[in-house]
């Protein structure tokens, strides 16, 4: 009996440290941005110059931006109610058991890893980027517990039978089902240019930081016809977009997209 007690115990506790990171999941990942952010003084160019730091970047930003579009490719399938940006409490209509759902039970999670391991790579550290692997598993390792414990509870054997063949958040390569939903782009652009725009101005700032410490008496200088320091150009496009974006989120329906 005390074990049953000292298990139960346990599980709601756990469930309430999930929940409430659950609430602060769009928050509390800064964190890591913000330890990148006070390292990279000290990170030199790759290979000493600019250019070949600007070609890492590149690298590092597509990593992030194959975390944006894994999802992108979710949100893009998937009803209202499901796989949102709420954050008070969990909410799901339905099980999603299709498209990117029937081969990982939780995309969105592995997007967001991705994207923030873009600018971890950027310090080049493999310590670092080992940190960040184990902080970001114990940190969704807890919303991951809540997030199936109240659709457990919801759903019962429905959810049981699907989890049971669908990996947690290593995709399996086989077994895709095509969801009954077509693809909104307008859902993905209603939802997700704030990522976008994240990506951007993390970006942005990083080879800000670095140009400011590595070359402080930095002249203007053509590389391959993109003025030094690109973060001028790759930030005002951001905001440009972020603005436009919002307005139109904002103040018109047209990326409104009915049940999504």
């Amino acid at each position: 009996m005390n074990q049953v007690r000292f298990t139960m115990a346990l599980i709601e506790e756990l469930n309430n440290q999930g929940n409430f990171l659950f609430r602060w999941r769009s928050y509390i990942p800064g964190f890591i941005l913000f330890l990148s952010l006070a390292y990279l003084p000290f990170v030199p160019y790759f290979q000493g110059l600019y250019i070949s730091n600007l070609y890492w970047l590149f690298f590092a930003f597509v990593v992030s931006l194959v975390g944006l579009f894994v999802r992108c490719f979710t949100i893009g399938y998937t009803p209202k109610n499901t796989s949102g940006r709420n954050t008070k409490q969990q909410v799901a209509d339905v099980v999603n058991q299709t498209g990117i759902y029937s081969l990982v039970r939780h995309p969105l999670y592995v997007g967001n890893f991705l994207m923030y391991l873009g600018p971890v790579l950027i310090l080049r550290d493999l310590a670092f980027a080992l940190v960040y692997i184990m902080f970001f598993y114990l940190y969704y390792e807890r919303i991951i517990f809540a997030e199936e414990y109240f659709l457990r509870g919801k759903f019962g054997k429905d959810y049981l039978s699907w989890a049971d063949k669908t990996p947690a958040f290593i995709p399996r390569l086989g077994g895709y089902i095509k969801p009954k939903l077509n693809f909104s782009y307008r859902n993905i652009l209603k939802r997700e240019y704030p990522s976008l725009f994240g990506i951007i101005v993390v970006f942005g700032i990083f080879d800000l930081i670095q140009v400011y410490f590595q070359e402080p008496t930095l002249h203007q200088t053509s590389i391959f016809g993109i003025w030094k320091p690109f973060h001028t150009y790759f930030l005002g496009f951001g905001l440009v977009f972020y603005v436009l974006t919002r307005v139109v989120v904002k103040t018109t329906k047209l990326l409104e997209v009915d049940g999504r």
